[in-house]
């Protein structure tokens, strides 16, 4: 939950209602049809209601931007020529093949691409788990590193 909210006539009184926003995480293979059937379920039999909010802000130009924060899970098929691209960059850089590949349970911008078909993989240095964390922090060792991917990536369009 990112925020709640409650009305009341005073502070010592019991709220006339209440407004929470939760920010929900998809997984693969998670459709907007079972989500909203799952909500449904949450609040079936009681006075409540729910919505996907729209944000609704001016762009740095003061164009107005409509945004529908849903976004659906993705992955990457290890088969996919974008992933192929990637593992060679990864080998050049790093002298050696990734171990594995992880599956981040958070979202980034990268739902925008995604969003317009364009493929899209996620890279970065550090421990993904504390990305956005008060206590993220990793060597800077791996942010050269990283940087060598990106050269490489780079290199190979």
């Amino acid at each position: 939950m990112s925020d709640i909210r409650s009305t009341s006539a005073s502070l010592n009184a019991v709220p006339s209602a209440c407004e929470a926003y939760l920010n929900r995480r998809l997984v693969p293979g998670e459709t907007e049809e079972q989500i909203r059937a799952e909500m449904d379920s949450l609040i079936a039999g009681k006075r409540a209601s729910w919505e996907v909010g729209e944000l609704h802000r001016a762009s740095y130009t003061g164009l107005p931007v409509h945004y529908r924060p849903f976004h659906l899970a993705w992955k990457m098929d290890v088969e996919h020529p974008l992933t192929h691209v990637c593992v060679a960059a990864y080998a050049k850089a790093f002298g050696r093949q990734p171990e594995a590949f992880e599956f981040w349970d958070f979202s980034t911008n990268a739902v925008t691409p995604v969003s317009l078909g364009i493929p899209t993989i996620g890279f970065g240095p550090g421990d993904y788990t504390l990305a956005h964390m008060r206590d993220e922090h990793l060597p800077t060792f791996e942010i050269v590193k990283a940087a060598s991917f990106y050269i490489e990536l780079i290199r190979a369009f």
